[in-house]
């Protein structure tokens, strides 16, 4: 069974099935917290010349051979001093693979999170993979190996799922709805022409 809603994809070749799991063990082989966070960026951006397609296509290579245990060098193709050398699948469909791989495993795909008016977004510059599985283990009374194991996706779901969100903080979580809007504004402008007449307006 593939798990796709975690972020698992299945490849067959050849009459068998590859499975990709982006879970923080395999992210967290891509280097260390910076160095994966450089990876994100260089293959979920724009490449702008040569260096930076072939930085990227590497990048979204390394981060499929880190999602399995497998030998896929035959399936995705690998790298020779002499160039890439092209595998089973086609060199086109590796960098979609590996930015869906990267969401599920690094900041996971699920819709935001309600936030408190004054909650500004920050951005990081590491990605702690021990850090997640520490959590993951506190809150969740998961193994060590469980911990590990999870995707970025399933820790989210499971974090959200003990720990709701309080809605009430969220921007824009006691805003009126577009009709209560409308019938404001109705409201107002009667207001508005009333005063206006008895000031003697047009």
């Amino acid at each position: 069974m593939i798990l796709t809603e975690v972020g698992e994809i299945g490849v067959h070749v050849d009459g068998r099935d590859y499975v990709l799991r982006p879970s923080l063990y395999a992210m967290s082989r891509l280097g260390d917290p910076r160095e994966i966070v450089g990876i994100y960026g260089d293959v979920m951006g724009e490449a702008v010349n040569d260096v930076g397609r072939r930085q990227q296509f590497s990048g979204a290579l390394s981060v499929i051979f880190c999602c399995t245990d497998d030998d896929v060098c035959d399936v995705f193709g690998y790298w020779t001093d002499e160039g890439y050398v092209p595998g089973r699948v086609p060199p086109g469909h590796l960098l979609p693979l590996a930015r869906c791989l990267l969401k599920h495993g690094v900041v996971g795909a699920l819709p935001d999170p309600p936030r408190r008016a004054d909650d500004e977004p920050t951005y990081t510059h590491e990605f702690d993979a021990r850090g997640y599985v520490s959590l993951a283990m506190a809150h969740l009374s998961l193994t060590e190996r469980e911990a590990w194991n999870l995707t970025m996706t399933g820790l989210m779901g499971a974090l959200r799922a003990k720990f709701p969100p309080q809605e009430s903080d969220a921007p824009g979580a006691k805003a009126p709805t577009k009709e209560q809007h409308e019938a404001t504004m109705e409201w107002f402008e009667r207001i508005e022409a009333k005063r206006r007449k008895s000031q003697g307006g047009h």
